[in-house]
């Protein structure tokens, strides 16, 4: 693109004008005006504006230029006039003259040499060329600033058409969030529809369930308090029944004890008459030989005196009369209820049912725990199994008074303190069924002696040997070998302290079928028929440990005297009997008196209403 405002030094015009006369010599040249000049020279000259490389001087001198100022315009129009008057050069040579006298006319001229009309052609030219260039810069301009309006409508156009389908988007995407907000809305309200639907059904199911449970409440209270009337009834008839056995056991009793009293004071006055008889004789022979060797003596000199064998025949145990047959008569109920159930354990279609009866009866039992709701629920459910009409209630009560030994042997020959929750449900369910107390004392009487308590004391002549010696006291045999002293011992002290805990329970809805009384008999029958040892002194330990603190509430005074008997003969007599195994036992026993353990209530006695565990997880 050719630069509008050219920026030309004079010399450079200089150079191009004298390129373009040394081609034009031969030529001659007419200019009357500056068109007409500028079309012939092109014309007779042939050259391009690229060919004007050499400067022409136009027969100027190399002198400072020198600018001149003029007052008005006539210099100029005169000027223009001589321009116009002078003659038209034909050669270089005839050229350069009239230049010359241009040169000195207007030597004189203040500011710059007249010009020729080759460079007044090319002054015109150029501006000319100037006035093109920019009139071409001009059309350009207007054609890149139509261009540019045109670009700018067309990029508005664009812009507009984009806008339109920016909001034609907008517009789809609003539309598209309104049909998805509906179709959400349409599933919501069809979800919570649902909802509302499965919550009435709900609701009405658990309407329909409540009231089926409110039915089969109402039905399980009926079938409840029918069943209560049913016990009350069987309660009635049994305490009606175990009353007048117990007025006919007691006038039979009385007669029996008349009878005995009579037959005891016949045979003591037999046995003293036989005494005074039996001692006469026996002095009378002594004197007829004491003569006899006398006598003897006398004739040989020499004095000898026989010596008596005395031999004892075997005794019976040692054991109080009346617990004698309060033990036999325990037993012959056992047998009684044992011969009931007989005929269901002999069929074989009864054995699968007895077995589930069992098992509930174990159950309820191991379940037993030292908690006052746990001991309550135990009790209700073995009443409510042994009071069951369609159970057999023979079996059961046997049942129960067998697996209340396993108990003792495996609870509380562990924990002590056991026997006080397992006796309060046995007394609560021997309240209400009493033969349950007769089984139970009668399965005690076959394991353990000392419940009795009786003794056997060893004689050949009953005793055929040691092992039927030890079976008879109560040793168990395993694997062909009785049991060891100890663990007799221990076992035997477990049955005491079950016995002991269920003596000084209290019912609260009733009294007690083998209570305190009971407790006080039983030692004042120790401490006088059974015979210091181990084994007796342990008994009488774990009994005291679990009903001396009740025992001594209820007969303090009478209490202290037996204590008292015990400290002065039992202690005694097993001191000196010198067993080395007993004085561990012996050391219990005096410290049981001296610290005055029965003024202590013994631990577990006192049962929490609930377990601490279950309050801690709730």
């Amino acid at each position: 693109m050719v630069d509008p405002n050219p920026d030309w030094t004079l010399e450079e015009l200089q150079q191009e004008l004298e390129a373009l006369s040394k081609q034009g010599d031969n030529k001659n040249v007419r200019t009357d005006g500056c068109d007409s000049c500028l079309i012939l020279l092109l014309h007779f000259c042939r050259v391009s504006w690229r060919e004007l490389s050499v400067t022409a001087d136009f027969g100027r001198t190399t002198g400072p230029f020198i600018m001149r100022a003029f007052d008005s315009d006539s210099d100029e129009d005169s000027d223009e006039e001589e321009r116009k008057s002078a003659p038209l050069v034909e050669n270089k040579s005839s050229a350069r003259p009239v230049q010359n006298q241009r040169d000195k006319k207007g030597a004189g001229s203040p500011l710059l040499a007249c010009t020729e009309y080759v460079e007044a052609a090319l002054i015109e030219l150029e501006r000319e060329r100037l006035t093109r260039v920019q009139e071409e810069f001009r059309k350009r301009r207007l054609s890149l600033n139509r261009v540019l309006r045109e670009e700018i409508v067309r990029e508005a156009a664009v812009l507009t058409l984009v806008e339109k389908d920016k909001e034609a988007k907008c517009e789809l995407a609003r539309r598209s969030d309104k049909q998805d907000q509906r179709m959400i809305a349409e599933a919501r309200d069809v979800h919570l529809s649902a909802l509302q639907r499965d919550h009435e059904l709900r609701s009405q199911s658990e309407a329909r369930q409540i009231r089926k449970e409110a039915a089969e409440e109402e039905a399980r209270r009926r079938e409840i308090a029918a069943r209560e009337e049913r016990e009350r009834q069987l309660k009635a008839r049994i305490e009606a029944d175990a009353k007048k056995k117990a007025d006919a056991e007691k006038a039979k009793a009385d007669a029996e004890k008349v009878r005995i009293d009579a037959e005891a004071r016949e045979r003591k006055a037999q046995a003293d008459t036989a005494a005074r008889a039996a001692l006469q004789r026996v002095e009378a022979e002594q004197k007829a030989k004491q003569e006899a060797q006398r006598k003897a003596s006398a004739s040989t000199g020499q004095a000898k005196q026989p010596v008596e064998k005395t031999t004892t025949t075997g005794s019976r145990p040692r054991v109080a009369p009346t617990a004698a047959k309060l033990e036999e008569a325990r037993k012959q109920k056992l047998q009684e209820l044992q011969e009931m159930f007989k005929p269901l354990q002999a069929n074989p279609a009864n054995q699968k049912e007895l077995k589930v009866y069992e098992r509930q009866v174990i159950k309820h039992l191991q379940q037993v725990a030292a908690t006052q709701e746990q001991v309550k629920k135990k009790s209700m459910d073995l009443l409510q199994l042994l009071c069951d009409p369609r159970a057999p209630t023979q079996f059961l009560i046997v049942t129960l008074g067998a697996k209340l030994l396993s108990q003792c042997e495996s609870q509380i020959l562990k924990l002590p303190s056991f026997a006080f929750a397992l006796a309060q449900v046995i007394v609560n369910v021997a309240s209400q069924v009493p033969y349950v107390m007769d089984v139970v004392l009668a399965k005690l009487h076959e394991v353990c002696i000392f419940t009795t308590p009786k003794y056997y004391v060893f004689s050949k002549d009953q005793f055929s040997s040691d092992e039927s010696y030890y079976k008879a006291l109560g040793y168990r045999e395993e694997d062909g070998k009785l049991e060891s002293t100890d663990d007799y011992v221990a076992r035997m002290t477990a049955y005491m302290t079950f016995y002991g805990a269920m003596t000084q329970t209290d019912y609260s809805g009733g009294q007690n079928p083998h209570g305190l009384a009971d407790g006080w008999t039983w030692c004042a029958r120790l401490l006088n028929h059974i015979p210091s040892n181990r084994s007796s002194a342990s008994a009488l330990e774990a009994f005291l440990k679990m009903a001396g603190f009740r025992l001594y509430q209820v007969y303090p005074k009478p209490f202290m005297k037996v204590m008292q008997t015990m400290v002065s003969e039992f202690i005694v007599n097993l001191k000196s009997a010198g067993d080395p195994d007993s004085r561990a036992v012996v050391t219990r026993l005096e410290t049981y008196l001296h610290h005055q353990k029965y003024l202590v209530e013994p631990e577990g006695r006192k049962m929490p209403a609930t377990d601490i565990s279950s309050s801690m997880k709730a």
